[in-house]
């Protein structure tokens, strides 16, 4: 297993961490989010991304993609953007 970019720990997180996560940034005030079919189509791009480990976790920026895929704000790291 490659150690994780942003904390250089062996990291793989569960399904229901990574629900917690964004049930946790989708319920704060203020977050805007995208629509679920522009939602589907990031992840589609993230899940064929060569930079995608564990199913969770981009290794250019460290992020859960399925966090930052639904962000308004959201952009992939990739160069050039796959979304």
């Amino acid at each position: 297993m490659k150690p994780c970019r942003r904390c250089a720990a062996k990291t793989a997180l569960t399904n229901e961490d990574i629900q917690r996560m964004v049930l946790q940034v989708t319920s704060m005030k203020g977050v805007r989010l995208i629509d679920n079919n522009i939602y589907e189509k990031r992840i589609s791009a993230c899940l064929d991304c060569e930079h995608l480990e564990y199913g969770s976790t981009c290794m250019l920026c460290g992020c859960v993609m399925q966090v930052r895929a639904r962000l308004e704000n959201g952009c992939c790291p990739a160069k050039p953007k796959k979304w």
